[in-house]
């Protein structure tokens, strides 16, 4: 009984499409609530509380048929869970039935109903039962602490007190406003975010997929650890696509991770290179799944100029986990991929160069200022009709059918956590919460700026344990940006600065999501996992901090300025390479590797006095002590690792 107990309180339920009438049930929700996105991207027009209450009203049903209330195998949903799910769609439909009272009467002064409170309560309290079900305690302990000092706060001495609020005023501002759960996150899951999974979904079944692992191999598959640097390269374009680290490394890793286990490289570092390369995609243009949307919103600044910003340090994120991979190979003695299997380049982009248009169409798309819905039903669109060009990989209306089941199934655990940010965000605005959280940061760190960034970044990592990218991002968006800002930093770069370590949190320890999901394809320990996956993402921890000063790093300043910050910058991410893994052609002692890392950190600072007189001492150390050293493999040997193929 007590186990019982445990498990219904503390664990995450199983997740499994149903079967029979239940599964045509699901079929035909997930068409009609894609079609009516669609639309909606396209050329439909509708307040954002309406249609947010409409999909909401859809998804959430859903997650209920396809998510179980414990972890026991069961196919089929139990009476609970038809009776939540059916009351869940009765509350919100009622909402959209009398819609047009809702969006006219006036906060505060228009009193509910017993029956609105009711259809309150019963949304209310199914988004906390799906986010236990879907995301696990953690998240939930958070939002029943915040509704508990939403309740019971005005009876706290002091600073952390607010005034008393009745359970009318609480519900109204949760459930009848775009305050709470039907708020600006979920109108980004509803918009941005389901229809451009929907593209990567899209993209994936015209054959897009295998053509990015095609051109990834015959890229580096030559390369020494031609299969890690695969997986590194594979990952991250799928993973700016899905912008889930945990789908990424289900998706790529379960092909990868086996791969570089077989030859050679051992478990917990196979999932720890999938893991740290499937969690830079949430911050690699164009796409960056939904977090970059969810920033627009919350800041204003434009998406197409969010990914201009974030792609110099993208880059060089992905260049730290490239370069760690090599030298970590090179010390293995990890040869590349035989020519004999490894596609050709030129044939390979011959045979594929148009899966590059509906990505070229969409970036157009937003640079001339179109909503990143429109956008993306362009994008979807474009792939379409290129699915076409060649027989096998043409969409089929029941390839259609698939994609969309596929990605209902996939976006519901997501709508789950934006209602449950919304959530958070009402509490905070009803208690005045932000303003008492800034007041604690500055207690922490005496207002100043650096131990303030340290502070955030540490927030943002515990908030992100266990916990999806986005809702992660709401929630320090909310707390911790008007600290940050209050500062006098920049809003780009506050933002930009959580975004990254919101990102990284899915991969550190002790609960790292996306390590626990490499950790489980690699049958390895997850906290090791973790570490290794930390270690890899290294100068993800450090560029942060150095863009929040130095906005070059952010493509912002003269072409000049940019170039000499982007060129000094990959040689510190090398040199920071080469002392995490203590190898540089040889086996580094631990002066070294110190040395190394204060070059690194010297490089990467954009000052160009400081990177001259680095570059200078970094070039005699290397001549001196590595030069004449013969490196125990090379670039371009070859050995007998096999392709890497999905």
């Amino acid at each position: 009984m007590r186990s019982s107990l445990f498990n219904f309180l503390f664990r995450e339920g199983h997740r499994e499409l149903p079967t029979g009438i239940y599964y045509y049930i699901f079929i035909t929700f997930a068409l009609v609530i894609s079609a009516f996105t669609l639309w909606l991207g396209g050329i439909g027009n509708m307040s954002p509380y309406h249609y947010s209450v409409i999909f909401v009203g859809f998804i959430l049903p859903l997650a209920f048929l396809t998510t179980r209330g414990t972890k026991k195998i069961r196919k089929n949903p139990s009476a609970f869970d038809l009776t939540s799910a059916f009351l869940f769609f009765l509350a919100c439909m009622y909402i959209v039935w009398n819609m047009d009272y809702f969006l006219t009467r006036v906060s505060g002064l228009d009193s509910l109903s017993a029956l609105q409170m009711i259809a309150g309560l019963i949304i209310l309290i199914g988004v906390l039962e799906l986010c236990r079900r879907t995301l696990g305690f953690g998240l939930t302990s958070i939002l029943v602490i915040g509704l508990l000092y939403a309740y019971v706060g005005h009876v706290l001495p002091g600073r952390f007190g607010h005034r008393e609020l009745s359970n009318e005023r609480i519900l109204e501002e949760l459930i009848f406003t775009t305050n709470g759960v039907f708020g600006a996150p979920v109108q980004v899951a509803a918009t941005y975010a389901f229809l451009f999974i929907t593209f990567g979904y899209f993209f994936k079944k015209s054959g897009a997929g295998q053509f990015i692992i095609d051109f990834c191999a015959a890229l580096v598959g030559r390369r020494v650890g031609g299969l890690a640097k695969v997986s590194v390269t594979t990952s991250a374009a799928f993973g700016s696509i899905s912008g889930s680290p945990t789908a990424d490394v289900a998706a790529t890793g379960s092909i990868t991770i086996p791969n570089m286990k077989a030859k050679g490289y051992q478990p917990e570092y196979a999932a720890a290179v999938e893991a740290s390369a499937s969690s830079g995609g949430t911050i690699l243009p164009p796409i960056m799944g939904s977090v970059a949307f969810l920033m627009a919103e919350f800041t204003g600044i434009s998406y197409f100029e969010i990914i201009v910003a974030s792609l110099l340090s993208a880059i060089l994120y992905y260049l730290g986990v490239y370069f760690q991979v090599h030298f970590r190979s090179v010390k293995l003695g990890m040869v590349g991929m035989p020519k004999s299997e490894i596609p050709n380049l030129f044939k390979t982009i011959r045979a594929g160069y148009f899966y590059a248009f509906p990505v070229i169409i969409l970036v157009w798309a937003m640079e001339q200022g179109y909503t990143p819905s429109l956008a993306a039903t362009y994008g979807i669109i474009a792939t379409f009709l290129i699915s076409f060009i060649k027989k096998t990989t043409r969409i089929s209306f029941r390839d259609i059918k698939e994609i969309f089941t596929d990605v209902v199934y996939h976006i519901a655990p997501l709508t789950v956590a934006t209602a449950a940010a919304g959530i958070i965000i009402g509490v905070i605005n009803l208690t005045g919460l932000a303003g008492k959280f800034t007041s604690l940061i500055f207690t922490v760190t005496g207002e100043a700026i650096f131990l303030s960034l340290i502070v955030g970044a540490f927030i943002c990592i515990i908030l992100g344990m266990g916990m999806p990218t986005p809702s992660a991002y709401v929630l320090v968006a909310t707390l911790v940006a008007p600290a940050l800002l209050q500062l006098g930093l920049p809003l780009l770069q506050t933002h930009l600065f959580l975004l990254f370590f919101c990102a990284l949190s899915a991969i550190t320890p002790p609960v790292g999501v996306a390590s626990f999901t490499a950790a489980g394809i690699a049958n390895a320990n997850p906290l090791t996992v973790g570490v290794q996956a930390t270690k890899l993402a290294s100068v993800g921890f450090i560029l942060p901090f150095m863009f929040v000063y130095h906005p070059s790093l952010l493509m912002q300043g003269s072409v000049w300025q940019i170039s000499i910050t982007a060129l000094t910058a990959v040689v510190g991410v090398y040199a920071l390479a080469a002392s995490m893994e203590g190898y540089l052609r040889v086996k580094l002692k631990w002066v070294e590797r110190a040395f190394l890392f204060l070059v690194a950190l010297s490089m990467i600072y954009p000052n160009l006095i400081l990177n001259l007189i680095t570059a200078a001492i970094f070039v005699l150390y290397i001549f001196r002590y590595h030069w004449k050293v013969p490196a125990s493999f090379t670039e371009e040997k070859v050995g007998t690792e096999q392709p890497n193929t999905l």
